[in-house]
């Protein structure tokens, strides 16, 4: 595996996830119980992102729970699927006390195949929302009180794992901070960043990058400082959101700036891609098992149309398609 320290100069070292964009990687503080990863999105974070059309408020919350399911899912050990899901609470029309703006937000990640996500939202209680607090007024108000929840997908053949927390803090890492703490009882924190960049022109493409730091357990290498993880969350507390999403800044000299006084280890880096699981073959099939009166209602100028939530892509269907799936 590729690897480097920071015993290098880092603008010399093979710095594995280097300057690209749709990456993850592991990183470890040298002699400590304490490891990481950490995560850019170039153009994934805005074929995920841009796909909606969303106000910006939900665009970065959907790009928070993209970064959270990379980061914790690829620390699987085995083939899964994590799924990130906060659901907010619904309230009375206007929304301005920040409940039901935002129904849900989902992201899920399988490591080696990609990330997805997407967000429900009352457009107008999110309008009411950026109007009095700004464009980001922040995962605390624009869910609500709710529960935050993630999901160990191990396939049909084993069971699934859940842990559910209420909503508590204003953002999502907040929220993941507090599963780990009460649920899984590992001291963690959780940076994440999402964010436009501006092109020639007046367009936009969005970015996102984050990291996440816990406390592992203690061995003959690692040794076992109780003030370990709490000198290291100190540091990690002073990454800019700005260093997160820099194409410039490289995630080497990110982990440099942070720890090179106690020394730090970049794993080599892992591709990411957007996943999406609609299939024509597939979503043909799923109308296949409607009784036939229930397509002459769906039916509408001669098709069917399907739109994946996750890629917001219609798909369209004439009766002699779905009739010939059934046969």
């Amino acid at each position: 595996m590729n690897e480097f320290t920071t015993g290098q100069i880092p603008d010399q070292a093979p710095d594995t996830l280097g300057r690209d964009d749709d990456a993850v990687a592991a990183f470890q503080i040298e002699a400590r119980p304490v490891s990481g990863r950490i995560a850019r999105l170039g153009a994934v974070a805005d074929q995920i992102i841009g796909a909606h059309n969303a106000p910006v408020s939900v665009s970065a919350l959907t790009g928070e729970a993209v970064l959270l399911a990379l980061l914790i899912g690829d620390t699987l050990k085995f083939k899964g699927r994590l799924v990130v899901q906060a659901s907010g609470a619904n309230a009375a029309p206007g929304g301005v006390d920040g409940q039901g703006a935002v129904s849900f937000v989902v992201a899920d990640y399988v490591p080696g195949e990609g990330v997805r996500g997407y967000a429900r939202y009352d457009a107008e209680k999110v309008a009411a929302l950026e109007a009095g607090f700004g464009p980001r007024p922040g995962a605390e108000r624009l869910l609500g009180e709710g529960s935050f929840a993630m999901t160990l997908d191990q396939g049909s053949d084993m069971d699934s794992y859940q842990g559910v927390v209420a909503l508590d803090g204003p953002s999502l890492a907040s929220c993941a901070e507090h599963y780990f703490a009460q649920s899984e009882q590992v001291p963690t924190r959780i940076r994440l960043a999402v964010g436009q960049k501006m092109l020639a022109g007046g367009q936009t493409r969005w970015r996102a990058g984050g990291a996440i730091l816990q406390r592992i357990a203690g061995d003959e290498h690692r040794g076992d400082d109780p003030h370990a993880f709490e000198d290291a969350r100190v540091l990690f507390d002073t990454v800019e959101d700005s260093e997160l999403l820099d194409p410039n800044v490289s995630a080497g000299r990110l982990l440099y700036r942070l720890f090179h006084e106690e020394g730090v280890r970049l794993h080599g880096s892992r591709p990411v891609e957007r996943r999406c699981t609609c299939d024509r073959e597939r979503l043909v099939r799923i109308l296949a098992g409607f009784p036939p009166e229930d397509h002459a209602e769906m039916m509408q100028d001669g098709q069917i149309v399907m739109t994946c939530q996750y890629c917001n892509r219609d798909w369209g269907f004439d009766a002699a398609e779905v009739a010939g799936a059934g046969r």
